[in-house]
């Protein structure tokens, strides 16, 4: 039966509306979308650095007075008493602290590896050294190689690496880590274990790697890794004497407490599950299960993605779960989001494939929100929603890859 011209006009627009719904990485559209977005963004970097650089050290960049105080510390007294709150907070009055913070040492002695040198410097040195030597590492584990291309940019402008570098913290060396060793476990698991394996200075943003390596059977990253946390804290041991380890543990079972009675002005700059229940009212113990609950839940989302080994994607995953697993991190520790999200949009690239207009807005939510949660202006959690909805766009993705056409982003396409 003809359906005559205007069944054929119809059609056309719906097909036209369908490809106006698509977003192809190398299409025209999306390289304006993300040039307009990285523009803003970098305005907003460049904006928060020179605020932070007018306001001068320490009080501009955050968390480095507190890492540079630890290093001094180190130097003047035994690395086991920088677990005794007094002491620290004795100690850092005496370097210049407001009286109205607090910067206690909650990390595990392997991190006194790297704050220590930090103290050998001047507090405003320390902050350029760390930042001069992570942001490159943190970089390289997010573009490889392609240190010309786009992602590059993509990087730098993101808001959590001018985030990171106003904090003052060690998000860049985390991410680094985190996303390099994933980015090497399968192609070259000695260096990927070893990265892995470092990562043990922050474990609560490594509590998902050991079900990621299970799930793709690289048993070869999973010795080296351990042998590398083994070695990491043999070497602490060391250097700053075996009783670090019990005091750290009878710290660790009483910090949670003093967290949240201290924590309430820092609380927004969290992107986890339970400062946002919290943050909604939720009864302590409730949100305490919820944060379990969702903890649960990424990990079998991992799993479920490295099953086929590890690739890009799965990378993106591990990487957007390793904060919702854990009730611990802040805003600084997130510039791998950006990674992830680079790993997202690279993927599609390569399998000449197009992100729906959902997909678009989840990804742009999630690169935003980093932004409204160190402006704190709002109880709503939309960074903790973002990242929920980020990791299901990317596991919906690899369900999609599993079928025996669809193999792009299987492996990540370049090595190193």
């Amino acid at each position: 039966m003809n359906k005559g011209p205007g069944a054929g006009r119809v059609a056309a627009i719906a097909a036209d509306l369908t490809a106006a719904a698509r977003w192809r990485p190398a299409s025209g559209k999306f390289r304006l979308l993300a040039g307009i977005f990285l523009a803003l963004f970098a305005a907003y970097g460049a904006t928060s650095l020179a605020v932070a650089a007018a306001r001068g050290w320490p009080g501009g960049f955050g968390d480095s007075f507190a890492l540079w105080s630890f290093g001094r510390f180190l130097g003047d007294h035994p690395a086991a008493a920088i677990y005794d709150p007094t002491a620290l907070r004795s100690a850092q009055l005496a370097l210049g602290m407001d009286p109205g913070a607090s910067y206690p040492f909650p990390y595990p002695p392997s991190f006194l590896l790297v704050v220590w040198p930090l103290g050998q410097l001047p507090g405003a040195v320390a902050w350029a050294a760390l930042v001069a030597v992570s942001l490159p590492l943190y970089l390289w584990a997010t573009v490889g190689r392609n240190w010309r291309s786009p992602a590059l940019i993509a990087a730098l402008a993101a808001p959590t690496t001018a985030i990171a570098m106003v904090s003052g913290q060690s998000g860049f060396l985390a991410a680094a880590l985190l996303a390099g060793g994933i980015r090497l476990a399968a192609s070259n698991p000695v260096a990927g274990g070893v990265l892995l394996g470092l990562l043990t200075y922050k474990p609560q943003l490594g509590l998902l790697v050991p079900v990621a390596l299970v799930a793709a059977r690289l048993w070869r990253t999973i010795a080296i890794a351990g042998l590398t946390a083994i070695l990491l804290a043999a070497l602490t041991s060391i250097l700053f004497g075996g009783a670090v380890w019990p005091s750290w543990a009878a710290f660790v079972v009483a910090y949670p407490r003093q967290f949240a009675a201290e924590s309430s002005e820092i609380v927004h700059l969290m992107p986890t599950v339970l400062p946002a229940l919290s943050q909604l009212g939720v009864a302590p113990t409730a949100a305490q299960l919820g944060q379990w609950a969702v903890t649960v839940a990424a990990a079998a989302t991992v799993w479920t993605l490295f099953r086929s080994g590890p690739s890009e994607l799965a990378g993106a995953g591990l990487l957007v779960a390793s904060v919702l697993a854990t009730p611990y991190a802040f805003v600084y520790d997130m510039p791998f989001l950006a990674t992830a999200a680079i790993w997202i949009v690279a993927e599609r690239h390569r399998a000449g494939d197009s992100l729906g207009t959902g997909e678009v807005l989840v990804m742009m939510s999630a690169m935003i929100s980093p932004i409204m949660l160190v402006a704190g202006t709002s109880r709503f959690p939309l960074a903790t929603l973002s990242l929920i909805l980020l990791l299901g766009v990317i596991a919906r993705r690899c369900r999609r890859l599993r079928s025996p056409t669809a193999r792009a982003g299987r492996l990540f396409p370049v090595r190193g």
